[in-house]
């Protein structure tokens, strides 16, 4: 999940961990890293690596607008689809009508980020 550096680092005053420990640059976007043992996400609470597991996230109050829009993604086109990597994504509706400009807003902010360094 790519996040913006605002949102990386209101995750380390919350959480008090540094970047390092849930995010990875790559080519100067930041990306949530997943845990090994369960694959997910570092900061959802699971001891599964299965898909279907229950888990909690652990900074929900605060997780990124990413987080916030998921299952819905952009596809080649840029419009919003649900993701076929979702487990889940029977369970929503079809994206809302402005869900493709939320999600292009949110690219263009961490491609921004991503092209300053």
């Amino acid at each position: 999940m790519p996040i913006t550096q605002a949102e990386s680092a209101r995750l380390q005053r919350r959480t008090g961990m540094a970047q390092d420990d849930f995010a990875v640059d790559n080519d100067g976007v930041l990306t949530l890293l997943n845990n090994a043992d369960t694959r997910a996400c570092v900061f959802l609470l699971t001891d599964s690596a299965d898909a279907q597991a229950e888990g909690l996230c652990s900074v929900y109050e605060i997780r990124p607008k990413g987080c916030q829009t998921y299952p819905y993604v952009l596809d080649t086109k840029d419009e919003a689809v649900l993701d076929q990597g979702c487990p889940h994504r029977s369970q929503f509706p079809d994206p809302p009508e402005d869900m493709a400009f939320t999600l292009l807003n949110l690219e263009e902010r961490i491609l921004r980020e991503g092209s300053s360094d």
